[in-house]
């Protein structure tokens, strides 16, 4: 009898470790409107919390994710804030740094006081969770490309750690839109409990995201990408081709929509091109521009009259070397005039890929069919602030266009599409000129929630 106890023990166990993401507090994302970071400082540089719960309470989010990073005494600020936020009605997620954006890889700053080791702190969050109710999740931050350190084994072994202690304290990595693929899913389905996403671009990211979290149909995006952390040689490339037949004509044209989500200045490596034949009719370094989506307009008449068909490609090709150099070129809209391509973008399976060096496509994928096996939560971040705002989307960047972006976001939560909206360092001072815009908007949207639940 006492063995067959051992036995029942050990099975419970080992079925509590296999499902630990299952759990989290009931309601967790449900009106899931939030705020993170840029915190309200006083002179010597601890966090002024009545100021923050002010300011918060007016926003009108129903959570604030709170960054452990900035000066080591966060972590006592943060005891001090949760009982006096929670007056006001409103969750914090404890928000913490990866290896790589601490020393010895990046700076002088860590996550203090434990520092990078993640599975005290999954046990000391649990534990302030507990005498703080209103602390119901954490997050760490650009979690995937720290996956090295953080494999489903690793994060298994932490979220074990932080559910002994509170069950329903839920965990969440950030990762970008471009990484939530269904092989991301697969991988780390069971031992995380949803996950926040940065920075949207467009509605098409938010769909395929959805898609992959949820076990749906997912169609590759038609895209050509480059990796980052990883080094390529000159003449390095991607190339996604498509036949196409010759109609009768004295003029022949190809026209598409395009972007990148590079927006900085480093020049001169990662070229996009659009090729006939062989011949590079179009094309524009990854460097600088918006990030936002630009139409295309070739005159290709040279290089195909006279002929009966032409093979008409994409490529991203690199004229010098990188070592750390990411990159992704989404494609769309593809039209030709007097030209019958054998295939459009909204069929990326049937695009003959090939290539050399690291590079990757989305075009000559075939689309996974998803049978629904599980929901993963995830919550879309987006810039709130000017600066970051146009390091991620590109100039002009305005307050309009933040808030632009917010709605989107915002409008996918409402039609079931993400489970919840984040600003990203939202400027919550006094002259701030995006405040006021993202708050209209979550008083907005979080005031036809509420009137959608009292009509039930």
């Amino acid at each position: 009898m006492r063995t067959l106890m051992i036995a029942l023990v050990l099975s419970i166990g080992a079925a509590s470790q296999a499902q630990v993401s299952q759990t989290p507090a009931p309601g967790l994302f449900r009106q899931h409107l939030a705020d993170y970071d840029a915190e309200l400082r006083r002179a010597d540089g601890r966090v002024d919390v009545d100021a923050m719960v002010a300011r918060l309470k007016e926003l009108g989010v129903t959570t604030y994710y709170w960054l452990v990073w900035h000066v080591p005494t966060d972590w006592d600020d943060l005891k001090l804030f949760l009982p006096k936020v929670a007056q006001a009605g409103i969750d914090v997620w404890v928000y913490l740094v990866p290896p790589s954006e601490s020393p010895p890889k990046y700076g002088s700053q860590y996550s203090e006081p434990f520092r990078l080791d993640y599975q005290r702190w999954a046990e000391e969050i649990a534990r302030l969770s507990l005498q703080h109710p209103n602390l119901t999740a954490w997050v760490i931050d650009d979690f995937y490309a720290n996956h090295a350190l953080f494999t489903p084994a690793y994060l298994r072994q932490m979220q074990a750690r932080a559910k002994r202690i509170n069950p329903r304290l839920a965990f969440l990595p950030l990762v970008y839109f471009n990484e939530t693929t269904a092989t991301f899913a697969e991988d780390y389905r069971e031992v995380i409990d949803g996950v926040v996403v940065a920075y949207l671009q467009d509605r098409d990211e938010i769909e395929r995201t959805w898609a992959a979290l949820n076990d749906a149909d997912v169609v590759p995006p038609s895209e050509l990408s480059f990796p980052p952390s990883t080094p390529s040689k000159v003449g390095d490339f991607v190339t996604a081709s498509q036949s196409a037949q010759v109609l009768p004509a004295d003029r022949y044209v190809l026209s598409f929509r395009e972007r990148d989500d590079f927006t900085g200045s480093t020049a001169g490596y990662h070229f996009k091109q659009l090729l006939v034949n062989g011949a590079v009719v179009w094309e524009q370094d990854a460097a600088g521009g918006p990030a936002g989506w630009r139409k295309v307009v070739v005159d290709v008449t040279g290089q195909v009259r006279g002929k009966t068909s032409v093979i008409v490609a994409f490529r991203l090709f690199d004229k010098k070397g990188v070592s750390n150099f990411g990159v992704h070129w989404r494609l769309g809209d593809l039209a030709a005039e007097n030209l019958r391509l054998a295939a459009d973008l909204t069929e990326p399976g049937k695009w003959k890929m090939d290539r050399q060096g690291a590079f990757e496509a989305g075009l000559g994928g075939a689309v996974k069919e998803g049978r629904r096996r599980f929901h993963i939560p995830f919550i879309s971040m987006t810039a709130g602030d000017l600066r970051e705002f146009g390091e991620r989307h590109g100039d002009p960047a305005t307050p309009e266009r933040v808030a632009a972006q917010l709605r989107l976001s915002l409008q996918a939560w409402r039609e079931g599409k993400c489970d919840g909206v984040v600003t990203y360092c939202l400027d919550k001072r006094p002259q701030s000129p995006t405040f006021p815009l993202a708050q209209k908007l979550f008083y907005e949207f979080r005031g036809r929630d509420e009137r959608n639940d009292r009509g039930k």
